[in-house]
């Protein structure tokens, strides 16, 4: 089968998806939608309150990493103010690629066993009696608030380390055009990577085969904007995608 395959992550997070894929003998092409923009630690009101954060973090009980990013770019700011990791922190990450980042560094993770998402967090038993604990949220910039607004529901002081901004990429018509030719299979990240999609491209849903998505929730998601071949992947890991993709071709040959 000639479908090809289009992959929506940033530049610095693609390469090695890319290089599986067109392992797999597709043909696969990279059209970003997100571009990631870490904060530097400089003068600028997102720094300090980073700083203030990472200075404070003995004070708080638990810290949950909601991505890659959020969990390589916490881990440089921690590595510049604390020689050692701070003892008696609870470390979250939301799935199994944050988890290996904070894993590497050194740091015990929980993380939930099969929902990767806020809610996934939010079931672990460790988090249900949170009552005035104070919990640090390391992210990008804006996203959901359900994870904030039920810990503190149940009692917990909840702080963000705003990390980094997630920036939209905006593309001509002509470079969908190219992209979406032959209508490939497309691999999303994020719910937000949808909605940009389908800004852009109000009619994605009928100019590709399929698409390929983290989690349930963004699944949902996709079906209500008239997605009808919805792939769930069971997480944004490489392996899950590419298996996932195996899967999908192979159905559909």
């Amino acid at each position: 089968m000639d479908t090809a395959v289009v992959i929506t992550r940033p530049a610095d997070q693609a390469d090695e998806l890319l290089s599986q894929v067109k392992d797999m003998g597709l043909d696969v092409r990279h059209h970003p939608l997100i571009d990631i923009t870490r904060f530097e630690d400089d003068d600028s009101g997102p720094a300090r309150s980073i700083r203030q954060a990472i200075l404070n973090i003995d004070q708080y009980q638990a810290v949950i990493a909601i991505s890659q990013n959020a969990a390589e770019s916490g881990l440089s700011w921690l590595d510049d103010y604390w020689p050692q990791h701070p003892v008696g922190i609870r470390w979250y990450a939301v799935g199994p690629t944050t988890a290996e980042s904070l894993r590497q560094a050194g740091l015990p993770v929980e993380m939930p066993v099969d929902q990767f998402d806020s809610e996934g967090v939010l079931a672990l038993p460790s988090l249900q009696a949170v009552d005035d604990e104070k919990i640090l949220i390391w992210r990008g910039v804006g996203g959901r608030e359900t994870l904030a607004n039920i810990l503190r529901e149940r009692g917990a002081q909840v702080d963000y380390a705003e990390l980094y901004e997630r920036r939209q990429i905006d593309w001509a018509a002509q470079d969908w055009e190219r992209t979406l030719r032959s209508s490939p299979v497309l691999v999303l990240s994020s719910g937000q990577a949808l909605a940009i999609a389908q800004q852009q491209v109000p009619d994605i849903a009928t100019r590709v085969r399929a698409i390929i998505v983290p989690s349930e929730r963004v699944a949902t998601y996709a079906r209500e904007q008239g997605c009808t071949d919805v792939v769930v992947a069971a997480s944004a890991r490489n392996e899950d995608t590419l298996h996932s993709l195996r899967a999908w071709f192979a159905a559909n040959r």
